[in-house]
């Protein structure tokens, strides 16, 4: 019984740290309606390696592109792209109650006690940040934290970076025309710390 409940919680913890958790922000005040050509710059990483660095920089320059953006040299670009990730320890403590008690058959009266599990595990981050090549400053914001899985492939992996870019860039305005451009439609997000 124990055992049973023990690989529910893990089945519970794991399936739900599985799910991208993405959160953006932008300048409200910001004139999106002249952005039209983009440059994607490279930083340092603190995470990962350089085959995953190009693979987010594709896969967000595909993002953008769908909206209508055209990617140019750094000095013809309306906006910058900037992407930061991280890779952090962290622990899940799950509580499960585990019953005691030498009678099987008295299973109502049988008293629980909780029983704490620590799960240790490594939790992805990627920040994407769309700067003013005017002032270098952060104009909108996305990030996207999962925890880390393995891959069998690097098909399998390129498909997940896609995901996950879909997903950060989903809220990002699209182009609408010469000068239509869809701006936020959801209220600001609290701004996010730097990793």
């Amino acid at each position: 019984m124990a055992f049973r409940m023990l690989l529910g919680a893990l089945l519970f913890f794991l399936g739900g740290c599985s799910t991208v958790h993405v959160q953006n922000d932008y300048d409200p005040n910001y004139d999106f309606s002249r952005l039209r050509t983009f440059s994607i710059l490279y930083t340092q990483s603190r995470a990962g390696s350089s085959l995953n660095q190009d693979r987010i920089a594709k896969a967000l320059k595909r993002q953008l592109e769908a909206k209508g953006y055209v990617e140019t040299e750094k000095k013809f670009a309306d906006f910058y792209v900037v992407f930061h990730t991280n890779v952090k320890d962290k622990t899940k403590i799950v509580t499960d109650y585990e019953r005691v008690g030498l009678h099987s058959y008295r299973y109502w009266a049988e008293p629980r006690v909780p029983v704490q599990r620590h799960y240790s595990y490594k939790e992805g981050k990627i920040v994407v940040d769309a700067l003013d090549p005017r002032n270098k400053q952060v104009f909108w914001r996305g990030t996207a934290t999962d925890m880390l899985q393995s891959f069998k492939s690097p098909t399998e992996r390129i498909e997940y970076i896609n995901k996950v870019a879909e997903e950060v860039m989903s809220a990002f305005p699209a182009v609408k025309g010469a000068n239509n451009v869809q701006t936020p439609s959801a209220s600001p997000a609290s701004p996010f710390d730097r990793p």
